[in-house]
């Protein structure tokens, strides 16, 4: 008697920009504070007699804890997002020089970070690409910031830093600014929750006062989860999706502590992979699963809604995830690493590590809002998506054309696993998700 495996199927659904759909807010989102921010930061820089002009990782707090360079993949997206608000801010008759990620090199370099006067100097002396064409540069100055999450998650206070070669000093560029939080943006600073019976009609209206309503409950849960106030998702009795770890085949013992979950780290040489098992409703889920803040279909590391997702349809068997998702026929199996504390290190300017994220979206089978092709909200969506195009632009003229042209361009495609066939099927998310876990793997 032979037995069938059936295969996990996946589908992209086309990405919705929820900034664009929500009612009007206190304070803007964050992708609305950039857009509005950028051209007073490119005149103030070009103002500092500056070309060429890189953005580091950022540091992130919260609750007036010490400033963390790993809370979760925010450090690295809030980069990415003001590298993309820049270039699209820019004169196009005499463009600021972006340069395009600019951490990747600060990574590479010995001894670089922008906490010290020495570390800042080293930062100088490596040679950067820009954002289009193959020139490498130097950069005349480099942008961070800090952002403080509220203790109730609603919010996130941004202190836009610069610095210069000439004076070496980290000064402000501008005012901070406040921006409203979004559930979207809870897995990027490593907050967890799920939701359990508070839309049990199905009724998945996206009109602006019922959307402001479902984001408001997702980001109160979180804020209980963290508080402590409420069980953590993956310790509910049935949540829609549940994850596991399995080194060598065997199930890797979660710990719940503080709000967070744990896993220890696996030792050098054992086969990781990740289970997923969906619950007995009828619902149809979409699910994004991140390693280190890399999606494990084709490592995009976009914003949960617009990546690639895992379909588990009703009655759906649990399967495996074994390593990331190459190309239509192999897989890269993990090798699932820990931010590696040194003391030479000030910063860490590498991928986001030590985390593993799973969110999960129900099927949205109503109409969907059509997207805002206006100027405005092409900026919206291309800074959302904070990410570059794999070929590189010749001019500036052409690189932010292809941006605002890829920013609203729907995702659907076909990929395989790495010993059968996956189909591509439709699979339209609801913008609000009903499930988002990050656990964190440690050296005990």
């Amino acid at each position: 008697m032979s037995t069938i495996r059936r295969v996990p199927w996946f589908a992209a659904a086309l990405p919705i920009v929820l900034a664009l759909a929500a009612p009007a807010v206190a304070a803007p989102t964050l992708e609305e504070a950039l857009v509005a921010n950028a051209p007073a930061v490119v005149k103030r820089l070009q103002a500092m007699g500056c070309r060429n002009v890189g953005v580091l990782k950022f540091l992130v707090t919260k609750d007036g804890d010490k400033l963390s360079d790993n809370v979760g993949p925010l450090n690295m997206t809030l980069a990415n997002r003001l590298e993309i608000a820049l270039l699209l801010a820019n004169d196009p008759k005499k463009p600021l020089g972006v340069i395009e990620r600019a951490s990747a090199v600060a990574q590479r370099t010995t001894g670089a970070n922008h906490l010290t006067r020495d570390g800042r100097l080293k930062l100088f002396a490596a040679r950067y690409p820009l954002a289009w064409g193959k020139e490498l540069v130097d950069a005349d100055a480099f942008v961070t910031r800090t952002a403080l999450v509220s203790k109730d998650l609603r919010t996130l206070t941004i202190s836009l830093l610069a610095f210069t070669k000439e004076d070496n000093k980290l000064v402000a560029l501008g005012d901070d600014f406040k921006t409203a939080n979004r559930p979207s943006a809870l897995s990027e600073m490593g907050e967890s929750f799920v939701l359990r019976g508070a839309f049990d009609d199905g009724a998945l209206d996206t009109n602006p006062a019922t959307l402001k309503a479902r984001e408001e409950k997702v980001i109160q849960v979180a804020a209980k989860v963290k508080e402590q106030e409420v069980k953590y998702p993956l310790q509910e009795k049935a949540p829609p999706v549940t994850l596991t770890a399995f080194y060598d085949g065997k199930p890797a013992a979660i710990e719940y502590r503080d709000g967070k979950a744990y896993l220890p780290e696996p030792r050098e040489g054992q086969k990781v992979a990740f289970g997923l098992k969906r619950d007995d409703s009828k619902e149809r889920y979409g699910i994004v699963l991140k390693v280190n803040g890399e999606n494990t279909l084709y490592r995009q590391k976009l914003p949960d809604i617009q990546c690639r997702r895992w379909i588990m349809d009703p009655g759906e068997r649990p399967y495996q995830i074994k390593g990331f998702q190459k190309d239509n026929k192999t897989i890269e199996e993990f090798r699932v690493l820990s931010a590696m504390e040194s003391g030479e290190r000030a910063i860490n300017y590498g991928a986001d590590v030590g985390t593993i994220i799973l969110t999960v979206y129900r099927e949205y089978k109503g109409k969907v809002k059509p997207r805002d092709n206006t100027d405005e909200g092409a900026a919206l969506a291309a800074v959302t998506r904070g990410d570059w195009p794999e070929e590189k632009s010749k001019n500036y003229n052409a690189l932010k054309a292809r941006l605002l042209e890829d920013a609203n361009r729907g995702l659907i495609v076909e990929g395989a696993t790495a010993n059968s066939a996956v189909k591509s099927v439709a699979f339209e998310p609801d913008p609000v998700p009903v499930m988002s876990v990050t656990i964190i793997y440690y050296r005990p």
